[in-house]
């Protein structure tokens, strides 16, 4: 009897650890995805370099931002890491949270709102209604962290008079800002310290124009 009572005790622990097992395999397993965005320059930052006294008044002035341009290689959600001048790799569990040239119009944006204090300023595309003074073009070349966390931003911009006219200034950055550690938050963070810089070189451009003249008028033709 008691032979036939120790087998049944020992049939339920394997049945018991059969299912704890079981179990195990069945339950979710947690998800290393992390995400990341872009940072934009704090409120009430200003640009370094001194304004002309000549330069013109930024107020009521209104700008157009775009179109701003990623590399194809960095167009993913995967965020790339630069491991020598020809090779590039991509984390398995790190993302951007959105599509970085939407992240970065979207930073630019804030960024040249900050620095130029305004808020009239029409993102690519907009609409014929908007009558743009000023049209900033942006292409990003490079816009990736190294192996040490190092951040590197290359970019060409320009300034353009009204929608798609003269141009005023073409300009190249090379910007590099090392990361505070190597966590891929820090890399981001150095990223977002790049485009702040480029940020502040265009609103310091921006605010050496004069002002754009105001529209000419038709005078009222004379009734007969």
């Amino acid at each position: 009897m008691n032979a036939h009572m120790n087998r049944l005790a020992l049939v339920g622990v394997i049945a018991g650890s059969l299912f704890l097992t079981a179990c195990s395999f069945l339950a979710p397993s947690r998800d290393p995805s992390r995400f990341f965005t872009l940072a934009a320059l704090p409120p009430g930052t200003q640009s370094p370099q001194p304004v002309p006294a000549a330069a013109g008044d930024v107020h009521g002035v209104m700008y157009g931002l775009g179109p701003v341009k990623v590399p194809a290689y960095l167009d993913r959600n995967e965020i790339a890491t630069r491991v020598s001048p020809s090779e590039m790799i991509y984390s398995d569990t790190d993302y951007w949270a959105e599509p970085l040239q939407a992240n970065v119009s979207r930073v630019l944006l804030q960024n040249l709102s900050t620095l130029l204090d305004t808020d009239r300023i029409a993102t690519y595309p907009w609409g014929v209604s908007a009558k743009v003074d000023f049209q900033v073009q942006v292409e990003l070349l490079r816009f990736e962290r190294d192996a040490a966390g190092q951040a590197s931003l290359t970019a060409r911009w320009a300034i353009r008079a009204g929608t798609g006219g003269r141009f005023l200034a073409v300009k190249d950055a090379n910007l590099t800002r090392p990361a505070t550690g190597r966590s891929t938050a820090d890399a981001v963070a150095a990223l977002s310290g790049t485009l702040g810089e480029l940020s502040q070189e265009i609103a310091a451009a921006l605010r050496q124009l004069p002002a754009p003249a105001p529209p000419e008028t038709k005078p009222a033709k004379k009734r007969m």
